[in-house]
């Protein structure tokens, strides 16, 4: 089977992560696979903001829990939003269609992550961080630029033990018009 289309199978949100950081190269490797995600009109107006802190990772996770709570959301698990993973990149933007854009950008980051050997886990719950905090506090701890605004996030690491099985795809979800 051809390697790509491997990794984009076999891909699974891992949420148990060793302590141990992912080498500068590798993680360059990564964040140039997210720059070159295709873009409405190619505008490529995301930004990324690489956190390798494990402090500020704790503090983001940290707020983004209080946020929820503050809402009346719980979260499962130990409660850490990015399971300790040593890397957090969350992605900001600023134009239109930038769910879309967000989203080519994300997976690109998080196959480029599996290829090389790492576990990754989209996360869109630190956006409940600006429910605990204020987004200028916020978006400055992270390094969001100015008028530019949080869409999602994703950790990535070295896998801590096996990683999960895929689960059973839905059935007729696919219609072809011939």
């Amino acid at each position: 089977m051809n390697k790509t289309i491997e990794d984009i199978l076999s891909r699974r949100s891992v949420r148990s992560y060793q302590d141990k950081a992912i080498p500068d190269e590798d993680l360059q490797l990564i964040i140039k696979a997210g720059l070159y995600a295709p873009s409405a009109k190619n505008k490529q107006d995301w930004h990324f903001s690489v956190i390798t802190n494990k402090e500020v990772i704790d503090q983001m996770s940290d707020m983004a829990i209080e946020g929820m709570k503050k809402i009346g959301l719980e979260r499962e698990g130990d409660g850490h939003i990015f399971y300790h993973a040593p890397v957090v990149i969350v992605i900001s933007s600023r134009i239109a269609f930038s769910a879309i854009n967000i989203g080519c950008a994300v997976e690109n980051l998080a196959l480029a992550a599996k290829a090389l050997g790492y576990g990754s886990c989209i996360v869109g719950q630190t956006r409940y961080m600006y429910h605990k905090a204020n987004e200028i506090d916020v978006n400055k701890l992270i390094k969001i630029p100015n008028g530019y605004g949080h869409e999602v996030s994703i950790c990535m690491g070295y896998p801590k033990g096996e990683l999960p099985e895929a689960k059973l795809r839905k059935e007729n979800l696919v219609d072809y018009v011939l």
